[in-house]
């Protein structure tokens, strides 16, 4: 039975604010929070130590520290056979430096791993949205105990060059003295770097500073734009080897820093496309090592080859691999500090020769141990933790006469931390399980709790809230109950209605395989042929339609689709392999750079034939149409020379040489500025003309032009500056679909031969819910996007901005990185509007008689009755026709981000659970509230009432 459409606004209403609700409340049970240990760590306070060896006093091996972060320092650039890294090879060779693979967790982007590398912590997914954030509001390490703030407390001095996300997280007069540079607006690869080298020969002369950091860009900036294999990367790694010969020179031979340790890291690793941010190969294996004149005198010295090759079975694990956050320890004992309290490292075994007594070694590892204990006790209760210790020394400690007792095995991970505390916790000497306890042993007791608890409390920073997830899934399956209820009728079902409820389905039972979900662009690569396909077949089977145009439409849409998917590489399986952009646009960039023009001038051309017909002269409309496209035209040209200068070489150089006294941030207001301008003058003038006429009116006759369609084309043009170049001739691809699909869809007043009065056009809504849902998704697929972290393009969230603001990023990250789907959600509204149609209507007068006029009025009427009919199925009416659109998008919505939900629920100790269904759900969100409610329902909402008034 049909619901009336005021109670299904209400349910669609409903729907689409409990789905806001059910993502805030899932993701507050399903993102870990760790609370975080307060103050910072001394070593008067570490009683357990001080009763382990009370005479003892530890060593500290070195006096200040070089921290240089190359950001994106893959392992292999720096151990492999086609390294740069020359010099650097030869000091492990000689045993100057000490080499490992560091582990890099998820996710895999700069600020994450900076907490890692100075707290020692595991961060949490929150940091990727701060490592957006250039205000620093979001998130500090100002309060938090590092072994920067506990250098400081000691009285020491740091400085700082490179990267300012350091500056974010350390602001104010946290360092001595500091030049950071935007990781993010900075496209160059060398100026970026060259800001911080040339701070180093005056800083290596200076004395006053106890720790020095250095954090690279220009590594990292290669990758993104020409991969690993690019032609820069190798003269980069010979720079960046080049600063390492400088500092180990000056430690070599300048007294104030003999006691120096050089520590080179690579935060994150690059995939074979060159970016990062998830677990794809090589992310989450940057380079680290230890390097120092003292290295060569160390007890134990191990000698390593270099260059050499990974590991068999892998391709970037060289030498042993350790976690990141295992340097904050290691760097604390070595230079005499208290480890940070909230630090989950464990101490790297190979630095304990360079202490003089095996004693020191042992008890920085005490001091490792005992930090680490007092975040076991905050996460199982310090009670309930002390009981189970002091239940598994009484057992332990029963061995009589070297006889052994079986103690069972502990139940649940606190009980088997208790086990290796007991062990571990045994002073030298003493009897455990029937045997003396060694020093050696004691370490190995010692490196065993680490080791477990490092472990155990990595997984613990990712606990989640059980009950609160629930109420999440509870509230989406609400959410989705309620969109369900918001469409007119669910039974008998349309063809292109089951499609749709097929694909909802499909889709979401998709999400509970972690392969599937790398590889989510193939489901909508297939699905799209498919439903053109059907759609070309149903729409042979109308009466009164073309079937050349038919056939015609079908091919237009699958030719244009098959290039599409071939535009840019993505998923994780093919990520880096041939495409269109990066192997042909490359070699063929004149090609390239045709086709923006060409998609250039077709924006030109509408915007004088559509956005300013009938509103101003013609001759006005040409200049204002340039006048809009020339500006946009030189800001993408002078961005992508700056961006990916391998793009452009020799084009345009007396275009480029007249605007570059005018930076890009001015270049981008002014385009922005000019968009802005037309659309707020073009409403102005559609609505003032409009208003008191019958076009005013809700629903009124049919227009050449809506409103709506005006400021579609000023969209296309906004969107267009949004993306980058080679994806740009994307944009023809869409037009010609869309008009493909206007015949498709069709129009079953026109099929009737009857000409239709009304605005709003007659089609069938589920057809283009179907058409809309899957365009935007292979758009944004075969423009670059994926669903891990690493696919997000930033080049273009800083387009116009001077001083940092989060509003004004976000919307221009979105719009950059959803532009496709944002552009197809604007092409929904425009087919929902029809235009004037001239009929002639001719009577035969063959075989006409007395009583023609008869058959001339059953036939008028017949007609009446289709139109009719073909009015109340595809929703005519004006709150049905947006309305069962909102309703069926919602629907799709609220199905897929439930089956997220419950995937994450059902899979969270799935091994894949941080590296592939965690970016899913970020990414679920970002189709929900950015896509789906922004989008869809505000934005496009809004252009559907502008199209109705003007």
């Amino acid at each position: 039975m049909p619901r009336s459409p005021t109670l299904r606004l209400v349910s669609l209403a409903i729907a689409n604010v409990l789905l806001l609700v059910a993502i805030l409340v899932f993701a507050q049970g399903f993102f870990p929070y760790k609370p975080l240990l307060p103050g910072l760590a001394t070593l008067d306070d570490e009683q357990d130590v001080q009763q382990w060896m009370e005479a003892e006093q530890e060593e500290a091996v070195f006096d200040r520290v070089v921290v240089m972060v190359v950001d994106a320092l893959r392992s292999d650039f720096v151990y492999g056979h086609h390294s740069g890294f020359d010099f650097t090879q030869s000091l492990i060779r000689d045993g100057a430096a000490i080499p490992f693979t560091a582990h890099a967790s998820p996710p895999t982007v700069t600020m994450p791993r900076v907490k890692a590398l100075t707290t020692g912590s595991v961060p949490s997914f929150a940091d990727l949205i701060f490592n957006l954030d250039e205000s620093g509001s979001g998130s500090t390490l100002a309060t938090q105990d590092t072994w920067l703030a506990q250098i400081k407390a000691r009285g020491g001095k740091l400085i700082f060059y490179g990267d300012d996300t350091w500056l974010r997280l350390f602001p104010g007069d946290f360092f001595e003295r500091s030049d950071g540079t935007s990781s993010f607006f900075v496209s160059d690869f060398t100026e970026v770097d060259n800001n911080v080298t040339r701070h180093v020969p005056s800083e290596l002369r200076n004395s006053d500073w106890d720790a020095m950091i250095m954090h690279y860009l220009g590594l990292d900036h290669i990758g993104h734009k020409t991969g690993p294999q690019g032609p820069n990367m190798l003269p980069k790694q010979r720079e960046m080897d080049g600063i390492v010969r400088t500092i180990y020179e000056a430690m070599e031979t300048k007294s104030h820093l003999a006691n120096t340790l050089l520590i080179v890291a690579g935060d994150h690793g690059m995939n074979a496309g060159g970016n990062h941010g998830g677990s794809g190969p090589g992310e989450t294996e940057p380079a680290l090592l230890f390097a120092s004149p003292k290295l060569k005198q160390r007890r134990d010295r191990q000698e390593y080859s270099c260059p050499t090759h990974p590991k068999a079975g892998t391709d970037f694990h060289y030498y042993r691999k350790v976690q990141q956050s295992d340097i904050v320890p290691t760097l604390a004992g070595l230079m005499g500090l208290p480890v940070p309290k909230n630090s989950l490292g464990v101490f790297i075994r190979e630095m304990a020769g360079l202490w003089s007594m095996p004693q020191s070694t042992t008890l920085a590892l005490r001091h490792n141990a005992v930090q680490i204990k007092r975040i076991v006790e905050a996460a199982y209760g310090a009670q309930s933790f002390g009981t189970l210790v002091q239940r598994w020394t009484a057992c332990l400690s029963q061995g009589d006469g070297g006889a052994q007792i079986d103690c069972g095995e502990p139940s649940g991970a606190d009980g088997a931390l208790a086990r290796y505390w007991a062990y571990a916790a045994s002073r030298p000497g003493e009897s455990v399980v029937g045997h003396e306890v060694n020093s050696n042993a004691k370490d190995e007791h010692i490196m065993n709790f680490l080791n477990a608890a490092q472990e155990e409390l990595s997984n613990a920073a990712s606990s989640y809230d059980i009950p609160r997830m629930t109420l999440g899934i509870i509230l989406g399956a609400a959410a989705m109950a309620f969109a369900i209820t918001s469409l007119p009728a669910i039974w008998p079902a349309s063809t292109a209605g089951m499609f749709f409820a097929a694909t909802s389905l499909l889709y979401g039972v998709m999400m509970f395989a972690s392969s599937y979900v790398e590889e989510e662009q193939h489901f909508w690569y297939w699905m799209t042929p498919a439903w053109t396909v059907l759609l070309t077949v149903k729409g042979l089977t109308k009466d009164g339609r073309s079937a050349i145009r038919i056939i015609a439409a079908g091919t237009v849409v699958l030719a244009v689709h098959r290039p599409a998917v071939r535009w840019n590489q993505t998923g994780q399986k093919h990520a880096g392999a041939p495409d269109i952009v990066h192997a042909f646009f490359s070699e063929h960039h004149l090609l390239m750079w045709v086709l923006i023009l060409a998609t250039y001038t077709r924006t030109w051309y509408v915007l004088v034939r559509r956005t300013f017909l009938a509103l101003v002269p013609t001759e006005f409309a040409v200049a204002a149409g340039v006048a809009l496209t020339i500006p946009a035209i030189i800001f993408k040209l002078n961005f992508t020379q700056a961006d990916a200068p391998e793009l452009v070489q020799g084009l345009a150089v007396l275009v480029r040489q007249w605007t570059e006294p005018f930076g890009l941030v001015l270049q981008g207001q002014l385009t922005f500025s000019l968009i802005g301008v037309a659309a707020i003058a073009i409403s102005v003038l559609s609505i003032g003309l409009a208003r008191g006429t019958a076009i005013g009116k809700a629903d009124g006759p049919a227009v050449d032009v809506t409103l709506a369609e005006r400021l579609h084309h000023l969209l296309t043009l906004f969107l267009i500056t949004q993306s980058r170049a080679p994806n740009i001739p994307l944009f023809l691809g869409m037009e010609l679909q869309l008009l493909a699909f206007a015949v498709l869809l069709g129009n079953p007043a026109r099929s009737l031969g009857a000409q239709s009065p009304r605005r709003n056009a007659s089609l069938y809504i589920s057809e283009l819910a179907t058409s809309t849902l899957l365009c935007s998704h292979v758009y944004f697929f075969c423009t670059g996007g994926s669903n891990s972290i690493s696919s997000i393009d930033l080049s273009n969230a800083y387009n116009g901005i001077a001083n940092y603001n989060v509003v004004a990023v976000g919307v221009l990250l979105f719009s950059s990185n959803w532009a496709g789907p944002v552009w197809w959600c604007s092409a929904a509204v425009l087919s929902t509007f029809t235009r004037p149609v001239k009929i002639d209507v001719e009577v035969s007068t063959a075989g006409k008689g007395e009583r023609a006029w008869v058959q001339d009025e059953r036939e008028a009427l017949r007609r009446e009755a289709k139109l009719e009919h073909v009015s109340k199925v595809s929703g005519n009416d004006l709150p049905e026709h947006w309305l069962v659109y909102c309703a069926s998008m919602t629907a799709f919505v609220a199905t897929s981000l439930l089956a997220v939900m419950v995937a994450c629920t059902a899979l969270r100790t799935h091994l894949f659970i941080w590296t592939v269904f965690s970016p899913k759900y970020l990414y679920a969100m970002a189709w929900c509230i950015g896509w789906h409610i922004m989008v869809n329902i505000s934005f496009g909402s809004l252009l559907r009432w502008l199209g109705q008034i003007a």
